[in-house]
């Protein structure tokens, strides 16, 4: 005998079946645009520290030494004598996120420090500054530490810049542990600028 449809168990089976294949594809579906979220972070993020990198080198070539500050939010400054420009931590966000505010304020002019160029580094990224003493002298360093999560990082005071210049015989003193998260630019500077 000829049947016209389907029994009631056939159609049962087949929407649980459906239902198992609309479960994975959402499932992979969201795991896409996560990925593609957290790609879009992390890139934003390179685009951020790249951008500060040049602007950091830019204003260490065109402002001469910078005064390096370690109390507060400020960073680094410049007093030209006709501006001021400053790098500026945003507080509160360490250390999940890292905000750089860098700031040109002319002289006698009241600027509101949060406009200028922003800098929304990685999350958990370090940063500090070191001026070269004795043969890297004339020479500030710029140092920035990604610290994986479940990690603590480390001692600023243990990590020399200017480790990086050491001749072959001596690289086993740079602890091959910060290697991949670790880099450092290093910017030349001229006294003249400032006269």
């Amino acid at each position: 005998m000829k049947r016209d449809g389907f029994t009631l168990p056939e159609l049962l089976a087949v929407m649980a079946a459906l239902s198992v294949v609309m479960g994975i594809s959402v499932i992979l579906l969201l795991q896409a645009f996560e990925f593609q979220r957290a790609n879009e972070q992390y890139s934003d993020g390179i685009r951020a520290v790249d951008r500060f990198i040049a602007d950091f080198r830019n204003d260490v070539h065109t402002y001469g030494k910078p005064e390096i500050l370690t109390d507060g939010t400020a960073l680094l400054r410049w007093n030209t004598g006709t501006e001021t420009i400053a790098y500026l931590i945003e507080p509160g966000t360490f250390p999940d996120q890292q905000t750089i505010i860098r700031t040109i304020r002319k002289e006698g002019e009241q600027t509101d420090p949060s406009f200028g160029e922003t800098y929304r580094l990685p999350e958990r990224t370090m940063l500090w500054f070191v001026e070269g003493k004795e043969t890297n002298a004339g020479l500030i360093a710029l140092s920035l530490w990604g610290t994986p999560t479940g990690t603590e990082p480390p001692n600023p005071n243990d990590l020399n810049p200017f480790d990086r210049t050491l001749p072959k015989s001596h690289e086993q003193q740079v602890n091959p542990k910060y290697a991949s998260n670790w880099r450092t630019i290093i910017a030349r500077y001229s006294e003249k600028v400032k006269e």
